[in-house]
């Protein structure tokens, strides 16, 4: 990929809109919209205004492609490709919606989309077309961000950029130009990376290269964060991917990059269903409310102390949802807070090890007391003070959540030890590979999905904690070339 798209099949037409959305947006309402022709054949004449407008597309669809850490498409797969179709549809429907126009809703919540459906449980509860106000708020609050036309054509190009690092064939371009130890299999990274980097924008993202330098500078200062919205409030994320945030300059937090940079993840999972019989994304509440809510918060918290801490930060922000979900144990639990030292080491691995629960685990003291015990290198873990690289669960959340079965009461605690004491097997496991590791300063991604597939295989038949710890005995792990990410495996 030398020239990495100087092979794609796509070519700037004779139709191809002035910087504006008005023309990708008129030719989706042309086809139909979603309930009359939701698929890509259907939408023909907007996915060529889209692949003749933006040939990085085309890097979503040619070579192999990451879908997740240690997971790939096979070769030439159109999934990420129309993933990100999703995400600029949901970008479109924002942009309808700020321009007073009933359609843009109905991009995002009309049709047949199975449960998720409006009529549907659990769709007519969290579909945001039955939360039409909330939609709406939603939009113009984001418009507040892109006065003019050029901003929305600016996260236009964000979202057409965003996965691209998700190419093996990008990465290795943009690793060849590096040293060795600066190297990643992260698609963030990669991107952050190619961004900085004059010839490889010229290269690899000619869509940026002609967006202003103000607009190429944000672009990159968000990337550059490497930080993961939605992994924060479930608690999966560790504690030095809030560094890039920390890091971030304090005209960034004001001008609307950190913004930018989070509602492209808001953008991005609306559109992560989306397939070539579906291009339609889906706006959901907990994504579209909830997610804007943790936006505002963070960025809140950033503003109010520049000098914080990134523990301190997590800890944070992870307890004002952790006052609202156990009142009775925070008083407690505030009393063992004067300390900075459990503060920053058991207090902040308790709030994850509930977050990851959806604090829906119904014995937090017990939480705490395990903690206090005999697990200290899971703290140790969850902390951010390893030694060594700090590991990320990838479905941490779910894996620990469902894992635990439907006895959520556990008055004994012995579910959730069992529990406790699978998770930290797995971090022994996962340090174990990274001994290794060229450096300790960097986030290590293991993919425990495949442990989720099983305990939701297993149905009603899940035994809990005891059964998800006999699991996790008997997996392997398997590293990229890189020690950077890893994968669960079991025999």
């Amino acid at each position: 990929m030398g020239a990495a798209l100087s092979g794609c099949s796509c070519r700037p037409s004779e139709e191809q809109p002035s910087r504006s959305l008005r023309p990708f947006l008129q030719a989706l309402k042309e086809a139909g919209g979603v309930e009359k022709c939701p698929d890509a054949q259907g939408n023909k004449r907007f996915l060529d205004l889209l692949d003749n407008s933006f040939l990085e597309l085309e890097l979503y669809r040619r070579g192999r492609i990451q879908t997740s850490p240690g997971v790939e498409e096979v070769g030439n797969s159109p999934t990420e490709y129309y993933r990100t179709v999703g995400a600029i549809v949901a970008l479109l429907a924002c942009y309808s919606s700020a321009h007073d126009e009933e359609f843009g809703l109905e991009c995002v919540s009309a049709g047949q989309r199975g449960p998720m459906s409006l009529d549907q449980a659990p769709g007519k509860f969290i579909n945001m077309g039955n939360k039409k106000t909330e939609y709406y708020h939603f939009c113009e609050n984001f418009a507040k961000h892109v006065a003019t036309e050029a901003d929305w054509w600016g996260m236009m190009i964000f979202l057409v950029i965003h996965d691209v690092g998700k190419s093996d064939e990008f990465r290795k371009v943009v690793n060849d130009t590096l040293p060795p130890h600066q190297r990643t299999h992260d698609h963030d990274k990669a991107l952050s990376n190619a961004l900085k980097n004059e010839e490889l924008k010229k290269q690899l993202l000619p869509s940026v290269m002609n967006l202003s330098r103000a607009q190429q500078e944000s672009i990159s200062a968000g990337f550059a964060t490497n930080f993961q919205l939605p992994q924060l409030g479930q608690g999966e994320i560790a504690c030095i991917n809030f560094r890039g945030l920390l890091e971030l300059e304090r005209q960034h937090l004001v001008n609307g990059t950190l913004h930018f940079y989070f509602y492209h993840s808001i953008f991005d999972i609306a559109g992560a269903s989306c397939s070539e019989k579906f291009v339609f994304p889906l706006a959901l509440v907990p994504v579209y409310v909830g997610f804007t809510s943790a936006m505002d918060s963070l960025i809140t918290k950033l503003l109010e102390d520049p000098h914080i801490d990134e523990r301190t930060l997590y800890f944070n922000f992870l307890y004002t949802n952790f006052q609202k979900s156990y009142p009775d144990y925070e008083k407690d639990f505030s009393t063992l807070c004067k300390s900075i030292v459990f503060c920053h080491e058991t207090g902040l691995a308790t709030l994850r090890v509930l977050a990851m629960t959806r604090n829906t685990y119904k014995n937090p003291a017990k939480v705490t007391e395990l903690l206090l015990g005999d697990i200290q290198q899971l703290v140790q873990e969850l902390a951010g003070s390893p030694v060594g690289p700090q590991i990320m669960l990838y479905y941490g959340p779910d894996l620990l959540r469902m894992g635990l079965g439907e006895d959520l009461s556990d008055l004994s605690g012995q579910n959730m030890m069992h529990a406790l004491e699978a998770l930290a097997h797995l971090y022994r496991k996962a340090r174990k590979t990274l001994a290794l590791a060229r450096s300790g300063d960097y986030q290590y991604q293991l993919n425990v999905a495949p442990l989720v597939t099983i305990i939701k295989k297993a149905g009603s038949d899940w035994k809990g904690g005891r059964q998800l710890r006999e699991m996790v005995a008997g997996a392997n792990i398997k590293n990229n070339a890189l020690n950077t990410e890893g994968i669960v495996e079991l025999p």
